[in-house]
């Protein structure tokens, strides 16, 4: 029985073999530039260092209870520190919208769990009450005393969560990225007429699916009369249309604006987050899916007036939704106001 015949192999000097050759370099070469990018990011731009645990101080102590039936399960001891272990790979962000006369507008906190790809981003409703240096006040009165730090402080106290890094965006900066991007596909959800020449507020917009400018988008994210809840209603619409915003930016149809965008982000934000870490989170973000990966929700309360008061047990399961301690979290870390 004859043998199947032998493939030849080239010969060094035949054109095939040259053509075998140059592929060989460049998927070489190409392999070498992946490598490098890849020491590259983990050096220049390595995962942002935390604290792995938060200590949280003992609790006030109470009178003694005599009244407890017997047998029942002794009280949790509260009379000593509370550590909570942080779950890694997992971090936090303060967004703050300001404008231009002073305040902040918008108040959410973001959660980026790196490792499984997901995120949260929570509003902050503007009149939830906390305490500030003794005093009741409202969040958004926070900055224009002690700027996004004073924020980010009573956030923290708050909701017993870490704040690592914060973001001061000027409500400028959406209008200058929609536009860049040639607008904004947006779903409306009310009717908004509402002027304030004091702020320069001139917001009419229908409701419905539509093609936003800058302006008009500016709008939308401000308007609060246009609800019957006020600030809760705009801060759905906010969360909402942050998400479309994130989503349409980064799209490739977008790939020739990144340096105006990045010249836009470096003249309207302001935050203490390094450029390598900027690098990171944005690296950690490719290939994730919005529609999936993105969870938004608003601190739960009331509105008892003058401020937005927190329900304890619907913002205690809230933030234990957000993954960012390894154990659960106990309603002794909260600090919620109830004047």
């Amino acid at each position: 029985m004859s043998s199947a015949p032998r493939r030849a192999k080239p010969r060094k000097s035949s054109p095939l073999w040259r053509v075998l050759k140059g592929l060989y370099i460049a998927l070489f070469a190409l392999s070498l530039v992946v490598v490098v990018a890849y020491a590259a990011l983990n050096v220049f731009a390595p995962a942002p260092t935390v604290d792995s645990q938060v200590t949280f101080p003992a609790a006030p102590s109470d009178p003694v209870q005599t009244d407890r039936p017997a047998g029942a399960d002794p009280e949790p001891d509260e009379s000593e520190q509370l550590v909570l272990n942080r779950r890694k790979g997992v971090y936090t962000c303060l967004l703050l919208g300001v404008a231009d006369i002073g305040g902040s507008d918008t108040i959410m906190l973001g959660v980026f769990d790196t490792g499984n790809k997901a995120a949260s981003l929570i509003s902050i409703p503007r009149d939830t009450v906390v305490e500030y240096e003794g005093s009741y006040i409202k969040i958004n009165a926070a900055y224009s005393y002690g700027g996004a730090e004073a924020v980010a402080g009573c956030v923290a106290e708050t909701l017993g969560v870490p704040v690592d890094y914060w973001m001061s965006i000027n409500l400028k900066a959406f209008e200058s990225i929609v536009n860049q991007i040639g607008g904004i596909y947006f779903t409306v959800p009310v009717d908004m007429d509402y002027e304030d020449p004091y702020q320069d507020l001139a917001i009419h917009v229908k409701a419905g699916y539509q093609l936003l400018n800058g302006k008009q988008a500016v709008g939308v994210m401000r308007c609060r009369s246009c609800y019957p809840n006020a600030d809760i209603g705009r801060s759905a619409t906010q969360r909402a249309f942050l998400t479309a915003l994130v989503k349409q930016t980064i799209s490739v149809s977008n790939v020739d604006k990144v340096t105006s965008l990045i010249n836009t982000f470096s003249q309207y934000v302001r935050s203490d987050m390094s450029l390598n870490n900027m690098v990171y989170f944005g690296t950690q973000a490719v290939g994730m899916d919005l529609d999936s990966a993105l969870e938004t929700a608003g601190l739960p309360g009331e509105w008892i007036n003058p401020y937005w008061e927190l329900d304890d047990e619907a913002t205690l399961e809230l933030v234990n939704g957000l993954g960012i301690y390894e154990e659960e979290v106990p309603a002794r870390v909260l600090r919620i106001i109830h004047p």
